[in-house]
């Protein structure tokens, strides 16, 4: 079994690691580093890939909420190497996009 590890990704493709809850369903996301707190409403999501569209209910911008351990599962599984950060990034958006479409 593995120990989840979920990280808020923005559209500039940066990324932070979170603790989300969700309660009556609205997420409340604690970013560690930043050490903030964000309210968001969801706006997608997939339950198989662990991968969440989230609104801030502030702002009204765009998050993603990714179990980077269940995306890793997945890139090892597939044999998906990178050789570079710029691969890593498009991997990553690939498949959060094909997660939520």
């Amino acid at each position: 079994m593995y120990q989840e590890r979920w990280m808020l990704v923005r559209e500039d493709m940066t990324w932070d690691e979170v603790r989300p809850e969700e309660k009556g369903g609205v997420f409340h996301i604690h970013i560690y580093k930043k050490k903030k707190d964000l309210e968001c409403s969801l706006a997608a999501k997939n339950e198989t890939t662990k991968v969440y569209r989230l609104k801030d209910m502030i702002t009204d911008e765009i998050y993603d909420l990714v179990d980077f351990a269940e995306m890793d599962r997945m890139f090892e599984e597939n044999k998906i190497i990178f050789r570079n950060r710029r691969g890593l990034h498009k991997e990553v958006r690939r498949y959060i996009d094909f997660s939520l479409t």
